[in-house]
C-alpha cells in the first residue's frame, strides 16, 4: 500500500500551487499515525430557500441536484439535475404540473446573500425551464434522463458530469442508473453537447462508479473527480478519479487512485481503483479548505439526510469519521446536502453549504472559530 509519507513527497512537489510541502510536513505526522484533522466548532445560520413561494403557473415550485459554479462574468451557474414547475397551493405546497430532468439556471452575481429568488432559468420562449442535455432516438430518448452532479467552467467553456437514468416505470422515482457521461458548452447556458466515447456518450457504465458525485479543481492543476460505488447490498463507498481540466471529455485521460498501485497510485484500470471515503451518498462535495488546513467533505447522512462532514489531509484520505453540521427533521425529507465551495470566505473559515427540504434547497452559512 502507498504510504502517506510518499504521498506528502509527491504533494510538495507540484509546482505553482499553494505550499504543498510545508502543509504535508504539518500533516505528515497525522496522517502516518492514522489520524485525521479535527472539525472546529462552529455555528450555522437559520438557512435561506433559494426559491420564493409561486403563485403563478408553470413556475418552478422545487428543484434537486444544486451545484453552484461563480462565473468570471459575476453571475453565478447553478446546474440542477430537476426542476419541478406548477403553482404554489394556499396550504403552501407546490402542485407540480411537469418535471424538467436535468437543467440550468443562472443568478445575477457571485454573492452568496444574492441567491434566493434571483435564479433565472434557462428557458424557452414560453418560460418554460428547458432540459440542460436532449436525447436522441438511438437513445431511447422517451425512456432516459440526464442528471448533471457537477461541473467546472473554465478557459471560456464549462463542462458537466451527468448521470445517464433509465425509467423502467410512470411515477417520478421509477428509474435506476445505467452510466455517467461528461457535457460541454461554450456558453453557460447551453446548449451542452454530450462527449462520445466508444460507440455511446458513457464514460462509467452502470456497474463502475458513478464519478462526477462530487469534484473539486486543485491548485496541483487536477481536476478530482469521486464517483460513489455499490461495495455490497446497500452499502456504497466513494472512489477517485483525476484529469486535467482540458481533458475533462476525453474518458482515455482519467487515471483512478489505487492504494495497491505500489509506487505510483494513479491507474488506467478502472476497476484497480480503491474505497476512499465510506458511506456517502450519491451526491456530496469535497474542496479544499485553506482555515481547516484538510479537504472537506459534505453530504446528506444516507440514515437521518442530516448534514455531515469529514476531514482528510488528503483528497483520498485518511478521512475521518462524520461530524454533524445540521440536524434534519424526518418530515423535512432532507437530501442533497453539498457545500457550494465557490461561496467560501475567509479562507474556508466561512462556508456556505446547500440542503435540499422536501424538494427545496436552503442555503445555510457555516462559521468555524
Amino acid at each position: 500500500m502507498r504510504s502517506h509519507e510518499n504521498a506528502a513527497l509527491e504533494l510538495g512537489r507540484r509546482p505553482g500551487g499553494r505550499p504543498y510541502l510545508l502543509l504535508a510536513c504539518l500533516l505528515l505526522p497525522a496522517a502516518a499515525s492514522g489520524q485525521v484533522p479535527v472539525l472546529p466548532a462552529f455555528s450555522v445560520s437559520s438557512g435561506t430557500a433559494l426559491l420564493s413561494a409561486a403563485a403563478s403557473t408553470a413556475a418552478p415550485v422545487a428543484q434537486g441536484g444544486n451545484f453552484s459554479i461563480p462565473l468570471p462574468d459575476g453571475r453565478t451557474l447553478w446546474l440542477l439535475n430537476n426542476v419541478w414547475t406548477g403553482r404554489e397551493r394556499p396550504d403552501g405546497q407546490p402542485e407540480v404540473w411537469g418535471i424538467i430532468d436535468g437543467a440550468a439556471a443562472l443568478a445575477p452575481s457571485t454573492s452568496p446573500y444574492s441567491q434566493a429568488g434571483r435564479l433565472a432559468f434557462v428557458s424557452d420562449e414560453n418560460g418554460w425551464p428547458l432540459p440542460l442535455l436532449s436525447g436522441d432516438l438511438k437513445e431511447y430518448s422517451q425512456a432516459r434522463k440526464f442528471w448533471p452532479s457537477s461541473g467546472f467552467c473554465s478557459g471560456g467553456r464549462c463542462c458537466a458530469f451527468y448521470s445517464i437514468m433509465n425509467n423502467f416505470g410512470p411515477d417520478p422515482y421509477d428509474y435506476f442508473r445505467v452510466g455517467q457521461g461528461v457535457a460541454c458548452s461554450g456558453r453557460p447556458a447551453g446548449p451542452y453537447v454530450k462527449a462520445r466515447s466508444g460507440d455511446g456518450y458513457a464514460f462509467w457504465n452502470d456497474i463502475e462508479p458513478a464519478f462526477g458525485s462530487a469534484a473539486f479543481s486543485d491548485e496541483d492543476g487536477w481536476i478530482y473527480v469521486y464517483g460513489r460505488e455499490e461495495t455490497s447490498p446497500g452499502e456504497y463507498s466513494a472512489q477517485l478519479a483525476r484529469v486535467r481540466p482540458d481533458k475533462l471529455a476525453s474518458r482515455a485521460d482519467y487515471s483512478y487512485y489505487s492504494a495497491d498501485a505500489g509506487s505510483v497510485p494513479w491507474t488506467s484500470d478502472v476497476s484497480a481503483a480503491s474505497d476512499v471515503i465510506p458511506d456517502m451518498p450519491e451526491e456530496f462535495s469535497v474542496s479544499y479548505n485553506q482555515a481547516l488546513g484538510a479537504y472537506l467533505a459534505v453530504y446528506s447522512d444516507r440514515g437521518t439526510g442530516s448534514l455531515a462532514a469529514r476531514l482528510a489531509p488528503y483528497p483520498w484520505g485518511p478521512w475521518s469519521g462524520p461530524s454533524g453540521l445540521l440536524a434534519c427533521a424526518k418530515e423535512d425529507y432532507c437530501y442533497g446536502g453539498r457545500e457550494q465551495a465557490g461561496f467560501a470566505a475567509a479562507g474556508g473559515r466561512k462556508i456556505f453549504v446547500t440542503l435540499e427540504k422536501k424538494h427545496v434547497p436552503y442555503l445555510y452559512e457555516i462559521d468555524f472559530e
